[in-house]
């Protein structure tokens, strides 16, 4: 699944650049030469804005539909500004008025707002991954059907667009293999925006998420003012930007599903039931490799009782399947976002496995499972703790109490 994608780009892109050519009928090399300039006109439209749009999605959709209301003014109709008549000559805004009004506008920037101040902080940041999610799922496929259609109405408004030879052997129009290499190219983008929003929120900085947030909208109205002014430098800049996605689009993977696997799975939980576990002894719980020697961070796997002892299987196709044996001393603690099960190894090295936070009401059971003992808290959790013992200590101490009432507190506080 991770390759499709990357795949797919190159064999649209690498077959579309040489193989461009007239239709069947030997047609003059000016009106090929006007088909493919036409044709690179409209990639640059299209492709222009995908970057923004794949960094704020109900944003880059609200500034393109004021973008549209506002290039379908006398302002801009009389005008005789070479940038503001490209503006209003744009196909892909062209697209997008009809289908724009003021409601619309509004309601998207409303939703930007809204996905902006759910996933500025720590703890509302869980309900904002998943209408993330729900906010790329929704813009992606509307925006894929923009390129479509844009495509499509450029083709009936002039000359028919010239096709494409995929391996040689095909004639495909362009106008429905490039929408496809867009879409393809937006979700690899989003994929991986999606990814360093995971990675910033599980950071344990309390303000990193508020400016991530702040800067993506900032930089996202920059590129679309660069955009406006000239779709070929926003189109070269979205290349910059699409090439390294290419190449984090494995690694965006591996963090997505630790993130709905491990961290969001209790919310998920409610939503469906049939994600809430009960520790049995034929449970094998789902985990991610924290720190596994031989196993890259964060991959997906499971946990299972062998006879030689209990080992990490990951996730991957079977031709990169591992298996890690687990050493017998395991501890299972928790973390702030997750359960973690440390493997002592004789040499002094330490495994970590993350595991949800759904098997916490029966954390007696999980460790009689696992064979572990009770470590207690991990990490952030445990200074927590000791943190709030310390201010519960020294509250108390300001409260005037008798002599023997302040022995007591001491004794039960231990």
């Amino acid at each position: 699944m991770r390759y499709f994608p990357a795949a797919a780009l190159v064999l649209v892109f690498l077959a579309a650049a040489p193989a461009l050519h007239a239709q069947e009928g030997a047609a003059p090399v000016q009106r090929h030469a006007a088909e493919v300039t036409g044709v690179g006109h409209l990639v640059q439209q299209v492709f222009g804005p995908m970057p923004a749009v794949a960094g704020t999605p109900f944003l880059g959709l609200a500034v393109l539909s004021g973008a549209a209301l506002f290039s379908d003014t006398d302002f801009v109709r009389d005008s005789d500004t070479v940038v503001l008549r490209g503006f209003r000559d744009n196909a892909l805004l062209a697209e997008v008025r009809r289908y724009s009004t003021l409601p619309f506008f509004c309601t998207l920037i409303g939703l930007s707002l809204l996905t902006w101040l759910a996933n500025s902080g720590k703890i509302r940041g869980m309900v904002g991954k998943l209408l993330r999610a729900a906010e790329d799922s929704s813009v992606l496929v509307t925006y894929a059907l923009l390129a479509a259609v844009t495509f499509l109405g450029a083709g009936n408004d002039a000359a028919p667009a010239p096709k494409v030879a995929l391996m040689g052997v095909w004639d495909v129009p362009a106008a429905v293999v490039l929408p496809i290499g867009f879409t393809l190219a937006l979700m690899v983008m989003m994929t991986v925006r999606y990814a360093f929003d995971v990675i910033i929120w599980l950071s344990p900085f309390p303000l990193v998420d508020f400016a991530f947030e702040s800067l993506k909208k900032l930089l996202s109205l920059g590129f679309l003012a660069i955009y406006f002014a000239s779709p070929t430098t926003a189109s070269v800049l979205g290349l910059m930007v699409l090439l390294p996605a290419l190449f984090l689009y494995g690694w965006a993977l591996r963090i997505l599903s630790f993130a709905f696997r491990i961290v969001l799975r209790p919310v998920l939980a409610r939503l469906f039931p049939e994600l809430r576990t009960v520790v049995t002894p034929e449970t094998v719980p789902p985990a991610a490799a924290l720190a596994v020697r031989g196993l890259r961070r964060r991959t997906p796997g499971k946990l299972q009782r062998t006879p030689d002892g209990l080992v990490f299987a990951s996730s991957s196709s079977r031709l990169r399947r591992r298996t890690v044996l687990l050493p017998t001393r395991l501890a299972l603690g928790r973390a702030l976002l997750w359960l973690e099960l440390r493997a002592h190894h004789p040499d002094g090295r330490v495994d970590r496995i993350a595991l949800p936070r759904t098997y916490a009401c029966d954390f007696d059971k999980l460790c009689a499972l696992l064979g572990a003992e009770d470590a207690g808290s991990f990490g952030a959790v445990r200074v927590f703790g000791k943190l709030a013992d310390g201010i519960g200590f020294r509250t108390a101490l300001q409260v005037p109490v008798s002599r023997s009432s302040l022995d007591t507190y001491v004794k039960d506080s231990g």
